[in-house]
């Protein structure tokens, strides 16, 4: 059984996840995670999970978001919407959650997503996790404490900016 199957567990996802700054989410007790559904989130959800962060889970493809609400906790939200614009009407809402985590496919999408970098910002409260593959990155001001890039993948890592006070 791989992670596209319907029946997978969370522990079984648990043991395909990808390496991801989860240490940053210690202390978070809500999350967002946007383009969160093409490998039922073993990139970035399953690490939520593990740490026990109640998420909001946002992606256009509305039979995977049905795979990951049978396998996340019951008391997960799942969301079939666009990111962007989704994100901005969290935005005009003043809607945040504790750490968000953006990871768009590679090439268009993630150069969109790190030009609207603002807008993800504006929804994290603690920690914005990205990724990217666009280097270098200086971080906006108060988001600059604790900047680093952990490799997921041989051409794309992740950008974690920790809040400052």
């Amino acid at each position: 059984m791989d992670a596209m199957t319907e029946a997978t567990p969370l522990s079984r996802l648990a043991t395909e996840a990808r390496p991801f700054p989860f240490q940053l989410l210690e202390d978070c007790e809500t999350g967002l995670c946007m383009f969160s559904a093409a490998f039922l989130g073993i990139n970035d959800a399953v690490h939520f999970a593990m740490s026990g962060v109640r998420t909001t889970c946002v992606d256009v493809n509305a039979g995977r978001l049905e795979q990951m609400r049978r396998i996340y906790p019951e008391d997960w939200t799942f969301i079939e919407c666009d990111a962007w614009t989704y994100a901005e009407a969290a935005r005009r809402e003043e809607v945040v959650w504790d750490a968000v985590c953006v990871d768009p496919y590679t090439g268009d999408a993630m150069n969109r997503s790190m030009e609207t970098l603002d807008l993800w910002l504006s929804l994290a409260r603690r920690v914005l996790i990205a990724g990217t593959d666009v280097f270098p990155f200086a971080p906006p001001a108060l988001w600059n404490v604790r900047t680093k890039y952990v490799r997921r993948a041989p051409d794309v890592y992740w950008l974690a900016l920790e809040r400052g006070e």
